[in-house]
């Protein structure tokens, strides 16, 4: 029976996780102990063959960090009585193959009846992530779960354990911390602290990004990533998803470690596999591409030099790459730090990422008139990009960074309901002009019904035209752009809303005329009836447009307040996130 299929206790998971914490602190301390020495004859032979496979799994990770070439042979020689357990260490796959779907809330709060299961926050290959409270605490916590198919696979379970107890001891303001991790019903999860805020990638995408913010950014992952690598965890996954920005201005790193749980860190298919997050290869070091077993975490560190390198310019360092800083305005010397965190050869890169953070600081807070700024062709140099920018400026660049687009958020879901209004009005028109068609088409030996079908027609098609010029000038708005650009981009959002209003909404005093003779209701033109209704329709339609011109003409004192009542709540609402924006003088 492959071990796989094998369930052992907690007990004797946790037993067999002591012997390989231990097995691999002699492996860190220089003393390398024999997989032979740890199995002692007291140990059961179920967890005997777990205890093995695990052994052979960190014994051929350590020998090939250091050069060597084991064979699967040589392990067959020195235990020829445990060819499965051997068999499953060498050939350590098992991975799920299906498509993972993610449990639903109520699913999850069946799973976990201790937690108050908020919502699901995203989902893909490698799991699930949902927001949840811990009542006994009060707190918002965040809950990871794993496919479940791991939880079939013993080796995965030790895996699991060995890893999450270290990165349960990991400490530091700039990685997400790790209160507890378990498995429920073959259901590995992790409970995990909590991040309200966006992933880098999502900045990264917005090209929400100034050098300055991507500089403000470095330190906290070099003093992230040095932390870790002191423990001797290595992240092996980093990449902007895996970089959360809380409101607060925050940096924190995600996920440490859990490329060495899956076991896939070194998987060349990881391109196409199912459970594996498309992108990531991107951000690998050569030696991780490769598929080679002698990564540490100088991996981590050109992981690093991709994600800065994307931070400053937009782009990946695919192929063969420009130095950052023709791309855009920073300081030379940065050039040189990017580029040496980009070493295709390990012993090249920066050894340690306290080093990249030291240099990246000492550039920005010094100016060394030997190394000016580029200069990017067609864009003129700010005289006060030439000051140097010290540690405090770079952090407040970050929070302000992290505010404006929270702000910005309030104002692009401000407008949200105005779109969604303007859908609803497309929609309209489309069957105003089909009722007007209808109208028209088959009764034009009727002057009347053709008059009104021609007149709703018309209509329908001016109501479609002006909801789409509001929805293009909501699409236009650039939030990454100056908060004064945005402000002149809604100012026109709302001429063109107050022009069209009035066209669209006044004509009803007497549009209701023709709706009633294109549904039938033909009584509406006795004259009687239709002479009261264009008189008083007429007087309607007049009263409103003076009573509109005077709101809203510019020799009223009162003109700016009525043009903001008239606009609606979601204009008024998104100028309001501007006003904040610029009373906190974030640009």
């Amino acid at each position: 029976m492959s071990i796989r299929q094998k369930k052992l206790t907690i007990e004797a998971l946790e037993r067999i996780d002591d012997l390989c914490a231990d097995f691999e602190q002699r492996w860190i301390a220089n003393d390398p102990p024999s997989i032979e020495s740890l199995l002692a004859p007291d140990i059961p032979a179920n967890q005997r063959d777990a205890l093995l496979a695990e052994l052979i799994l960190l014994d051929l990770d350590y020998r090939r960090r250091r050069g060597e070439t084991p064979s699967k042979q040589e392990y067959m020689d020195r235990f020829p009585d445990q060819a499965q357990a051997i068999h499953d260490a060498w050939n350590d796959g098992g991975k799920p193959t299906g498509a993972f779907v993610p449990p639903s809330v109520q699913q999850m709060a069946d799973l976990l009846p201790s937690l108050q299961i908020m919502e699901l926050i995203g989902a893909g290959g490698m799991g699930a992530v949902y927001k949840a409270r811990q009542e006994g605490l009060d707190r918002i916590v965040a809950v990871k779960i794993l496919p479940q198919e791991f939880g079939h696979d013993v080796k995965f379970a030790l895996r699991f354990t060995r890893e999450a107890r270290t990165l349960a001891k990991l400490n530091h303001p700039n990685i997400v911390a790790l209160y507890e991790f378990g498995n429920v019903a073959d259901t590995y999860y992790f409970l995990m602290e909590y991040v309200e805020g966006s992933t880098l990638r999502d900045l990264v995408k917005g090209g929400q990004l100034a050098p300055q913010h991507a500089l403000a950014i470095v330190p906290h992952l070099c003093d992230a990533l040095q932390y870790a690598h002191d423990k001797g965890v290595v992240h092996r996954d980093i990449k902007p998803e895996n970089i959360l920005m809380s409101v607060d201005g925050n940096v924190k790193i995600a996920d440490f470690g859990l490329s060495r749980i899956l076991g896939n860190e070194t998987q060349q298919q990881s391109l196409t596999a199912t459970h594996q997050i498309m992108g990531t290869p991107r951000y690998m070091a050569p030696e991780q591409m490769e598929g080679t077993h002698n990564v540490d975490h100088r991996a981590d560190i050109y992981s690093l030099g991709v994600v800065i390198y994307e931070m400053l310019t937009g782009e990946l360092p695919i192929g063969r790459f420009a130095a950052p800083s023709t791309k855009v305005q920073i300081d030379v010397r940065l050039d040189d730090v990017v580029m040496r965190t980009l070493e295709k050869e390990p012993q090249r890169r920066y050894q340690r990422a306290s080093e990249i953070k030291s240099d990246v600081q000492s550039i920005t807070s010094t100016v060394n008139p030997a190394y000016a700024e580029t200069q990017v062709a067609g864009t003129p140099r700010d005289p006060e990009r030439t000051r140097p920018v010290s540690v405090e400026q770079q952090e407040l660049a970050g929070r302000f960074l992290i505010t404006r687009r929270e702000l910005m958020d309030r104002v692009k879901r401000s407008l949200r309901p105005l779109l969604g209004k303007q859908i609803i009005q497309i929609l309209i028109g489309v069957a105003i002009i089909i009722l007007g068609a209808q109208c028209w088409a088959r009764n034009t030996h009727v002057p009347h019904r053709l008059f009104s079908g021609i007149i709703l027609h018309v209509y329908g098609v001016f109501l479609i035209g002006s909801a789409v010029a509001i929805c293009t000038r909501i699409k236009q708005i650039d939030y990454s752009k100056p908060v004064g650009e945005i402000r002149d981009n809604l100012g026109r959002l709302q001429s063109v809303y107050l022009g069209v209003g009035p066209v669209i909404g006044f004509p009803w005093w007497l549009l209701w005329i023709p709706v009633c003779v294109a549904i039938g209701f033909d009584q509406v033109m006795h004259p009687n009836s239709l002479i009261a209704s264009l008189v008083v329709g007429a007087v309607g339609l007049a009263a409103s447009i003076w009573l509109y011109w005077r709101a809203v003409r510019s020799g009223n004192a009162a003109s700016e307040s009525w043009k903001m009542k008239l606009s609606g709540g979601s204009i008024a609402a998104a100028y309001l996130a501007l006003d904040e924006i610029e009373n906190a003088q974030i640009r």
